[in-house]
């Protein structure tokens, strides 16, 4: 035999109350309607950068093949010039690093607009290591009194490091082809005890 409420008492209710999330739901998302599928815009945009970065460190190469004072800019400019000539020579070196550089960022770049995660973590990579030289360089330019040839170190640093930021954010991994939700894919289960 049961005993149940009282007449005139409300009745307790298990489960997920109207206007609050069920068990597994996301915030934000309407009870019941499933979440839509995450945005692959910023894969692209990521792509973009990065596209942008191997060609302005191309057109460094390439100016920065002739060593003159008429390009300057683009010489102090290349990856590795700073490190000096025990370790650069005569600049051969710097050109050859900025050229791989570029072309394994375009290469990169190009693939990485069909979406594939493992190409984000090697554009990571490379954009991590070009944009610490970048920060080490613009350091010691301003260390030597340089600072009139810093424009285009100065640009470079931003655009290598806007670009690794945006290819590290949480967003983009979700971007990625064949990402799983890891929220909200199965059903809610009720709450409460069974009778």
């Amino acid at each position: 035999m049961s005993y149940g409420p009282p007449p005139g008492y409300p009745q307790p209710q298990y489960g997920p109350q109207p206007g609050y999330p069920g068990y597994g739901q996301p915030y934000g998302q309407p009870y019941g309607r499933p979440p839509g599928p995450p945005s692959t815009a910023l894969a692209y945009v990521s792509a973009g950068l990065f596209l942008i970065c191997g060609i302005l460190a191309l057109v460094i190469a390439i100016g920065g093949w002739d060593v003159s004072l008429e390009e300057i800019d683009m010489v102090v400019a290349l990856v590795g010039a700073q490190f000096g000539k025990e370790i650069v020579g005569n600049g051969d070196a710097a050109v050859a690093a900025t050229m791989t550089a570029a072309c394994s960022t375009l290469t990169f770049a190009v693939v990485l607009l069909f979406r594939l995660d493992f190409v984000r973590w090697l554009l990571a990579f490379v954009g991590g290591l070009v944009s610490v030289y970048y920060l080490y360089a613009v350091i010691k330019l301003l260390a030597d009194g340089g600072g009139e040839f810093i424009a285009m170190v100065l640009v470079s640093f931003l655009l290598w490091t806007a670009a690794t930021v945006v290819v590290l954010l949480p967003a983009t991994g979700r971007a990625m082809r064949g990402y799983q939700r890891k929220l909200g894919q199965y059903p809610p289960q009720p709450m409460g005890y069974p009778y």
